[in-house]
């Protein structure tokens, strides 16, 4: 409702609906507002105290992080590599709080920026666009120091979840400990804590290497599910389990078809390092039971398009 309150053609009709809605099912509750927090430690400084450089220099990195992921899932591309100043402003985080030292700072989505010419600017029901790309980012990253598992799917990730997840750990000062924790409007919560080491592991892992990439289709079970991290389990019928990366648009889809036979699309990647080492493959869902990821098969763009 209050989304549908920010002007646009469409505003009255949509106010209309909703109000219908809320009358005719008085058992929905109503929608918790997410919760943000960003914990940053820095390991060898006295007392862990973070300098007001590093502290502003990971908000900025999440920002773009969250704004290039949130784009992608707008606008439904596998890989997206400009942002403009609307791209910020569709997925802008707010400062509500900050305390010091070991740095938390406590964010919320902000929820003024509406474009009257462009009708999927606000989402028409459900979380906002900054809240979209932030739980894809955490779950993207390891939950904490024993997560080598998360690290290894995101090899066979996305494009952007990748781009964005190097946005985030690229060149950061190599003593800070990172952690995010958050509670989604539907009141889930994804915490994720990553240590220095696995910073410095995820960003030589993404290093820029060449990829082959190929889309396969399969019939068989899937057999599980890290809901926290975005990570799928699959018995193919003839064939040894897979696992790999599920995007958070395909999350619920999988959820209901757990220790089920379904037929699924599989983006596979082989990376090669410029020493010609071949990497071992690498798997992402595009679709499971008729259900397509908002984050589609990557197609390679010409030079200048995003």
């Amino acid at each position: 409702m209050e989304n549908a309150q920010r002007g646009g053609p469409l505003a009255g009709i949509r106010q209309a609906s909703l109000a219908a809605a809320a009358s005719k099912f008085k058992e929905l509750a109503p929608v918790a507002q997410p919760d943000f927090e960003i914990h940053m430690v820095d390991v060898k400084s006295q007392g862990h105290a973070v300098s007001a450089s590093d502290a502003g220099e990971l908000l900025r990195r999440v920002q773009r992080a969250v704004a290039r992921l949130a784009k992608a899932r707008r606008l439904r591309r596998a890989d997206v590599s400009r942002l403009s100043s609307g791209d910020f402003s569709l997925a802008r985080f707010n400062v509500v709080s900050a305390s010091f030292a070991s740095l938390k700072v406590h964010l919320v989505p902000d929820k003024t920026f509406y474009d009257e010419d462009n009708e999927e600017s606000v989402p028409l029901s459900g979380p906002s666009w900054a809240e979209v790309g932030l739980a894809e980012l955490i779950r993207a990253l390891p939950e904490g120091e024993n997560d080598d598992a998360s690290i290894e799917s995101l090899m066979g990730a996305s494009p952007v979840v990748r781009r964005a997840v190097a946005d985030l750990v690229f060149k950061l000062n190599s003593d800070i400990e990172i952690g995010f924790q958050f509670k989604s409007s539907s009141g889930e919560k994804i915490v994720s804590r990553v240590t220095p080491v696995q910073v410095r592991k995820i960003a030589q892992k993404l290093e820029m290497t060449h990829e082959d990439r190929s889309v396969v289709r399969m019939r068989g079970r899937l057999d599980g599910l890290r809901t926290r991290r975005q990570i799928f389990y699959f018995e193919p019928e003839k064939a040894p389990e897979i696992h790999g990366y599920v995007d958070e648009s395909l999350m619920s889809a999988v959820r209901e078809n757990i220790d089920r036979e379904v037929d699924v699309t599989l983006e596979v990647v082989v990376e090669r390092s410029f020493s010609g080492k071949v990497s071992q493959r690498h798997y992402r869902l595009l679709s499971v039971d008729g259900h397509q990821s908002e984050i589609p098969e990557y197609v390679d763009t010409p030079r200048g398009e995003s």
